[in-house]
C-alpha cells in the first residue's frame, strides 16, 4: 500500500504544479498586455514662458484598463508650484473596445530665467517602467507682448495666428537616395486652433523629379504628436512619391497652403471637428508654406551593374508564360511577359522576347496598373504577344532577362525566366476561307432578248425600183461594225487564254474582285455576336490583296516581307503603315479575343476598305 501510495502522491503533485503554472500565466498575461497598453504622455500649453508668468503641466496616462497605476512626477524644484494634481478621469467606448486615461495637472512658474528641463513621468506596471517625455522650458526675463499697432499699417486678420500654433511641414523618408530611388514625402499641417477647411494653392513644381501622388481621403484623419511637449493636432494633407531623374542636389519645392480659422471670440478651442463650425467666433484666412528640402542624389554604381540593365530601381518580379505550347500552323499562341513590384514601375522598359525567324510576332498590347492607396507606389506591367507560327517544327522561346538595382541591399539582381518549348504542327486540310485559291470564270448570265412568239407584220413598206441598197450607209456601217467586234473577240479571246494559262497575272487582275468579295462577307458580320469571323474576314481580305497583287506565297506573308514588297513598288509609306496597322489590328483583336462593339467593327471595315481601295491605284 506505501509503495502505491507514493506515485499517487506524485501524480497529484504534478497536477497541482501543473495548475499552478497554467493560473499563473492567465493571470500575468493580461498584466502584460496592460503594460503594453499602457501609454504616458507629458505636455504644456506653451515652452516660452516669462519669469513672472505660469504655464500648465500635464501627464496622460492611458490604456484599455480601469484600474490605471499611480504616476511619479519629475523634480518640480525649478518652479513654483502653483496649484495640482488636479485630476481628471475619462472612459471612451470606441468600436466595443473601452479605453480609459487619466489626467494630472499642475500650474507651475519659474523660480529664475534660464534653460530648465522637466524631467520624465514615470509609472510601474507589472514590474516594468514606462517613462514620458522630457519637456524644454525656455523662461525669459518678461513676458513678449506685441508691439502697438501703427494706424497706417495694415495688418492681415491671419496675423493675430502665432505660427507656433498653426504651420505645415513637409516630411521625407530620406534625404539622401539612388538616381530613380522611391522617395515619400508627406505634407503634415499642425495645429492648435479650430480649422474649418484647407485649400492648396500651390503645389511644388519639383523639378528633376518624376512625381506619383498617392490617394488621400476625402477628409483628412486627425492624430496627435507632441513636440517638446505641446500637444498638436496632425493631419496629413497630401503625400507624393518622388523619383529623381538626375544627379546631384535637388530641391523640393515649398507647398502654399490657405486655411480658414475660426478665431474665438469667448473661449479659445482647439479642435479640428471635421471643420465643424462655432457660433462663438470669427473665421479669418491664413496662409502658410512648407519650407523647402534638399535631396542629395547619387549615381547608380558602376560595380556589378550587368550587361543590358535599362535603369530599373526598386524590387521587382518577372513572370513569362505562354498560354499554348502544342498547336498547329497559322495558330495564335499569347506570350504574356508580366512584371510587378515596388519602384519606378511607370519609367521601367518590359525585357522583348526573342522570337524565332519562322514565328510571326505582332507589336505587344501593354498595360500598365499602378497602385497608389498604401505606403509606397507599387504596381504591374505587362506586356502579350500574339505569336503565329506559320511553318512546323520544335522551336524554343530562350529565356528572359530583366535587371535592377535594389537600393536597400544596394546591389543589382537579375531575374530570369524559364525557356518555353513549342511544338508546331503541320495543319491537315484547309478550312473554308483560310485557303487563297484562284478562282474560275464567272458563268455568264444568259438574258432572253424579245419575244419567243413573233406575231405577223399588218403593213408593209414598198420601195422604188432600182434602188442599191447595198450601198447605202446603214450597210456599210453594219458591215464595218460587224469586222470591229470580230477583231475585239479575237482579242479579248487571245487576252483570256493568256490570262487563263499564266495563274500569277490572273491572281493579280482578280485580287481586287476577291478581296472586294471577302470584305462584303465581313460586312454582313458587322452586328453578329462572333466577332472573330469578323475579324478574320477583314484580315483575310487584306493578306488576299496583297498576295494576290504581288504574287506572294502563304508563308511569305510576314510584316516585314510586305513591307519590303511594297517599299520595292515605290508606293507612300503612310499608305504602307495604314495597311500594316490595320492587318495587325484585326489580327489583334481576332486572336486576342478583345471585346468589341458595332461602331468599332465599323470603323475597322472602313479603314480596310479605304486602304485597298488606295492600294488599288499604287499597285
Amino acid at each position: 500500500m506505501a509503495d502505491n501510495a507514493g506515485p499517487e502522491r506524485i501524480g497529484k503533485m504534478r497536477r497541482v504544479s501543473a495548475l499552478v503554472i497554467w493560473l499563473g500565466i492567465i493571470l500575468v498575461i493580461p498584466l502584460l498586455s496592460d503594460a503594453q497598453d499602457v501609454r504616458l504622455t507629458a505636455t504644456v500649453n506653451r515652452n516660452e514662458v516669462g519669469l513672472n508668468d505660469q504655464f500648465q503641466y500635464s501627464v496622460d496616462v492611458s490604456g484599455k484598463s480601469t484600474s490605471l497605476p499611480d504616476v511619479q512626477f519629475p523634480d518640480f524644484s525649478d518652479f513654483y508650484v502653483l496649484s495640482g494634481p488636479n485630476t481628471s478621469t475619462s472612459i471612451q467606448w470606441v468600436n466595443g473596445v473601452m479605453t480609459s486615461s487619466k489626467t494630472f495637472s499642475f500650474f507651475l512658474q519659474p523660480r529664475q530665467e534660464g534653460r530648465f528641463t522637466v524631467a520624465p513621468a514615470s509609472i510601474t506596471i507589472s514590474g516594468k517602467t514606462i517613462s514620458s517625455n522630457e519637456i524644454l522650458i525656455n523662461v525669459k526675463k518678461e513676458t513678449a507682448t506685441p508691439a502697438p499697432a501703427d494706424p497706417q499699417t495694415r495688418r492681415s486678420p491671419g496675423d493675430e495666428i502665432s505660427a507656433d500654433n498653426l504651420f505645415l511641414v513637409a516630411r521625407v523618408d530620406r534625404i539622401s537616395a539612388f538616381l530613380r530611388q522611391q522617395i515619400i514625402v508627406e505634407y503634415k499641417l499642425y495645429f492648435r486652433v479650430n480649422v474649418r477647411g484647407y485649400n492648396i494653392d500651390k503645389l511644388p513644381a519639383n523639378a528633376g523629379f518624376w512625381t506619383e501622388d498617392f490617394k488621400m481621403p476625402a477628409q483628412p484623419i486627425i492624430e496627435n504628436e507632441v513636440i517638446n511637449g505641446i500637444n498638436y493636432n496632425v493631419a496629413t494633407l497630401k503625400r507624393v512619391a518622388l523619383f529623381p531623374t538626375q544627379v546631384g542636389e535637388l530641391t523640393i519645392e515649398p507647398m502654399q497652403v490657405t486655411l480658414e480659422t475660426l478665431v474665438q471670440t469667448r473661449r479659445q478651442r482647439s479642435l479640428f471637428d471635421s471643420f465643424f463650425d462655432d457660433p462663438f467666433g470669427r473665421t479669418v484666412q491664413k496662409t502658410i508654406s512648407s519650407k523647402p528640402l534638399t535631396i542629395r542624389v547619387k549615381p547608380l554604381p558602376e560595380e556589378g551593374r550587368p550587361i543590358g540593365f535599362n535603369g530599373a530601381v526598386g524590387n521587382y518580379r518577372l513572370s513569362v508564360s505562354a498560354d499554348k505550347r502544342e498547336v498547329l500552323t497559322n495558330e495564335a499562341i499569347s506570350l504574356k511577359v508580366v512584371l510587378s513590384g515596388t519602384g519606378n514601375i511607370k519609367l521601367v522598359d518590359l525585357p522583348i522576347p526573342v522570337i524565332p525567324s519562322d514565328i510571326e510576332k505582332y507589336e505587344p498590347k501593354i498595360s500598365s496598373d499602378v497602385k497608389t492607396d498604401g505606403n509606397t507606389i507599387t504596381g504591374v506591367k505587362s506586356a502579350e504577344y500574339i505569336l503565329i507560327p506559320r511553318i512546323e517544327g520544335q522551336y524554343q522561346i530562350k529565356p528572359i532577362r530583366f535587371s535592377f538595382f535594389d537600393p536597400s541591399a544596394q546591389k543589382y539582381h537579375t531575374l530570369s525566366s524559364a525557356a518555353i518549348d513549342l511544338n508546331i504542327e503541320k495543319r491537315s486540310g484547309t478550312i473554308a476561307g483560310s485557303t487563297l485559291q484562284p478562282g474560275g470564270f464567272s458563268r455568264q448570265q444568259v438574258k432572253l432578248l424579245g419575244q419567243d412568239i413573233r406575231f405577223i407584220k399588218e403593213f408593209s413598206e414598198f420601195r422604188p425600183t432600182g434602188q442599191r441598197i447595198h450601198l447605202s450607209l446603214p450597210i456599210w456601217a453594219s458591215i464595218l461594225s460587224g469586222i470591229i467586234l470580230f477583231i475585239g473577240f479575237v482579242a479579248i479571246n487571245s487576252y483570256q487564254v493568256k490570262l487563263s494559262s499564266n495563274e500569277l497575272l490572273l491572281r493579280s487582275r482578280k485580287a481586287g474582285k476577291h478581296a472586294a468579295k471577302i470584305l462584303s462577307a465581313a460586312k454582313k458580320q458587322l452586328n453578329a455576336s462572333d466577332q472573330s469571323a469578323f475579324y478574320k474576314a477583314i484580315s483575310l481580305a487584306l493578306q488576299v490583296f496583297v498576295r494576290d497583287k504581288l504574287g506572294l506565297e502563304l508563308t511569305e506573308l510576314s510584316t516585314e516581307n510586305v513591307r519590303r514588297v511594297l517599299e520595292k513598288r515605290q508606293i507612300n509609306n503612310s499608305e504602307i503603315e495604314d495597311y500594316l496597322s490595320v492587318l495587325q489590328e484585326s489580327d489583334l483583336r481576332q486572336f486576342a479575343n478583345m471585346i468589341s462593339n458595332a461602331d468599332d467593327r465599323k470603323e475597322i471595315y472602313n479603314r480596310a476598305r479605304d486602304i485597298l481601295t488606295r492600294l488599288e491605284k499604287w499597285i
